[in-house]
């Protein structure tokens, strides 16, 4: 999954972190320089993305409590992965991201 970075003109503290899902949609995430809080989006086709500290504990933590309520036992389970991505004042930034192995439809 490649992951485009922009900083919002009219907050330059905060980036936008999205992708171009295969979907057609482009789910995103801001994120505030420094923060701690941790931000995500979950696309229509089973998708999703966290960004900020510890984004791999909330995506884990996010997808056990779905998968307690058996809200995505359509997908067939999720490959998950980190990466960071770097914000315009230097800052690497967490991303933690699911890709189910079966896509819903859109």
């Amino acid at each position: 999954m490649e992951f485009i970075v922009r900083q919002l003109a009219w907050r330059p503290d905060t980036i936008l972190v999205r992708y171009d899902c295969a979907c057609g949609c482009k789910p995103n995430v801001e994120y505030l320089r420094g923060s701690d809080s941790v931000e995500h989006e979950h696309c229509c086709c089973g998708n999703l993305h966290f960004v900020g500290k510890d984004a791999r504990h909330h995506l884990d933590a996010y997808l056990a409590g779905r998968s307690q309520q058996h809200l995505d036992d359509d997908l067939g389970g999720y490959r998950v992965s980190e990466v960071t991505v770097d914000a315009p004042w230097g800052e690497a930034v967490p991303v933690a991201y699911a890709l189910p192995a079966v896509a819903r439809k859109h």
